[in-house]
């Protein structure tokens, strides 16, 4: 991200951090007092806006009194009418201006919270985001920033200016009748208690509907993940129909929420109209007996109509309120996410290394909070790899394999224990300066829908052509791309790469590593979906062109484990055997020999 915007989000990150906000939306509502002077500016214009809105009915309540009048002449009424559109021209312009700020706030609180929501998911460790469903992520991204979009956009202005228009309708009332302003005032406390109670009985309701919804899109995001699967074993209507119990569920839910508000806006809507009857029969007899004129009931109705609009919003508003607590709530758990793997405030720029890589008495496990007892997925391990060595892990499923390599490049830390790389602990470098010299390919060979090119420069900025040609070659897929895709380099690669097959995928994954010119380069299981041949050549071009390059490889192909200079097996968490191929058979009860016996014979068949 750019400088000025990480800035910016980091500023905002400690600020959330160091402030104990009472409620997760006044934590949101943070984001909008950055622009308190243009919020404050919003909200004195709409004060004003219907402030003179409402003088209206007052100017034209005497007008039809002098209309109906036979003594008094017709231009004495016509300034009155001037006026009245004089400031409705006001009304109009505060109005436009209004508009323009309010949208501009809105859009732009909006902006820095999208933003501060990605750059919060982008730093966060691999086990937070192990522990969090990617359509729940996508979902408070999207969804749950656009419920927030409209709160503080508009809603929230136009809250504080309803207030104002009932304040201002209250004191009009009370200046046009007293009597019939205090039974209006009187019948309220009727309307506002419907509301409390509505929006205590909407809270709960809302919450089972969110968290359906959340369900609902990690089953869709899921499954259109995985369509490619769940044809191939036929399983779309069993899918299917654990889609439709998730939308049930969901539907169900909502449903809840539209029964409250079918019982309750009939109650709002019958308390205002029985008042607004009551207060038409009282103002006739106050006509009647002369207390009030024909002018000033006309007007007492007219701002009485204009209060309506008040009380209706107020009710949405204060309704809504527990769907947009529950939406702050769930923003603020990415924004006030722990950072698992920390970057030390002193941290060093790790200069270019040689590639040596130690572990010392290293224990492992996926509970961040873990120190003693409970369950290592590795423990104790202790071995050293020199500079340019070629390191072959092998070991049974589960025995930690690919979380050995993952403590390499600090995607997880060890629970105990130091790793050292030429001798500096990877804990006191800054983790972009380690990253950068470390290609890592896993066996999702995920790949962007971008071009080639920029699939494989993805790790380095402006890089050369000239660079990305070498690593594709090194990668044995330039040739493919050279004379199979229609715009070489510059193809498009479809969505998640469905264009290509998987061993084309990974030999890309591959060279995007190695377009980086790793200085350590970690292979977790990446060479699956590549025969034999192809693997060969991809170790033959790599040993060429990055021959000092210290290499981790998970694999259960035979050449690939001959060809490591040292081979490191891994059961139950611990380092069992570690040494050269032929140290390790000769090794007449160890596991390596009877592992190379079973793939051996695999092979063979």
């Amino acid at each position: 991200m750019k400088n000025e915007i990480r800035e910016a989000f980091l500023k905002r990150r400690e600020r959330n951090l160091s402030k104990n906000y009472k409620t997760p939306l006044r934590q949101i509502l943070s984001y909008l007092w950055e622009y308190k002077k243009h919020f404050i500016l919003i909200l004195i214009l709409g004060i004003i806006q219907s402030f003179l809105f409402l003088t209206v009915p007052l100017f034209l309540g005497p007008a039809l009194d002098m209309l109906v009048n036979p003594d008094i002449p017709l231009e004495d009424v016509i300034p009155i009418f001037v006026l009245m559109i004089l400031v409705q021209g006001i009304v109009a312009i505060l109005f436009g201006l209004r508009i323009y700020i309010n949208r501009w706030v809105g859009a732009k609180v909006i902006y820095n919270l999208r933003n501060d929501i990605f750059a919060t998911i982008q730093i966060m460790s691999f086990g937070w985001l192990d522990k969090n469903k990617s359509g729940e992520l996508i979902a408070r991204t999207t969804t749950d920033v656009n419920n927030l979009k409209e709160f503080l956009g508009n809603n929230l202005q136009f809250f504080v200016r309803q207030i104002a228009t009932l304040l201002f309708s209250f004191m009009f009332l009370f200046l046009i009748n007293v009597k019939l302003a205090l039974f209006v005032l009187a019948s309220s406390p009727f309307l506002f208690y419907v509301l409390l109670l509505f929006r205590k009985k909407l809270r709960p309701v809302f919450k089972k509907s969110r968290i359906s919804y959340a369900d609902l899109t990690h089953k869709i995001q899921e499954n259109v993940m995985g369509i490619s699967v769940i044809k191939s074993f036929a399983t779309e209507d069993h899918e299917f129909s654990q889609f439709k119990i998730k939308n049930d569920k969901y539907f169900d839910d909502s449903v809840g929420i539209i029964k409250l508000q079918a019982t309750f806006d009939p109650i709002i809507y019958l308390i205002d109209n029985v008042a607004f009857l009551v207060v038409i029969l009282l103002g006739g007899m106050f006509v009647l007996q002369g207390e009030m004129t024909f002018g000033e009931i006309f007007a007492f109705v007219m701002i009485l109509n204009f209060s309506v609009e008040p009380l209706y919003f107020i009710s949405r508003f204060l309704g809504n309120m527990p769907q947009i607590s529950e939406t702050s709530k769930r923003i603020t758990y990415i924004l006030n996410s722990e950072i698992i793997v920390k970057e030390k405030e002193d941290a060093i720029e790790l200069p270019r290394i040689k590639g040596e890589v130690e572990f010392r008495n290293v224990y492992f496990s996926f509970d961040s909070n873990h120190a003693d007892g409970g369950h290592f997925v590795l423990k104790n391990i202790n071995f050293k790899v020199n500079p340019g060595e070629n390191i072959a892990i092998l070991g049974p499923t589960g025995s930690g394999k690919s979380a050995l390599v993952k403590l390499i490049p600090r995607f997880y830390d060890a629970t105990k224990g130091e790793l050292l790389i030429d001798g500096i602990n990877v804990k006191e470098v800054s983790l972009q300066s380690l990253r950068k010299q470390i290609g890592y390919v896993s066996q999702e060979r995920l790949l962007f829908s971008r071009t080639i090119r920029e699939n494989i420069g993805f790790g380095v900025k402006n890089i050369p052509f000239e660079d990305i040609k070498k690593a594709a070659i090194a990668a044995d897929i330039n040739t493919f791309i050279e004379n199979e895709l229609p715009e070489k380099y510059d193809t498009k690669v479809s969505e998640r790469g469905a264009s290509l097959s998987g061993g084309q995928k990974q030999r890309i994954a591959i060279a995007r590593a190695l377009a980086i010119k790793p200085r350590i380069l970690i292979l977790d299981d990446a060479t699956s979906s590549v025969d034999v041949d192809t693997e060969f050549n991809i170790q033959k071009h790599f040993k060429e062109v990055f021959k000092d390059c210290t290499t981790f490889l998970i694999t259960q192909r035979l050449s690939s484990v001959r060809n490591a200079d040292r081979i490191l097996v891994l059961e139950n968490g611990e380092i069992s055997e570690f040494g050269t191929h032929e140290e390790l058979l000769n090794k007449n009860d160890g596991i390596y020999k009877k592992l190379y016996s079973t793939l051996k014979i695999e092979e063979r068949a």
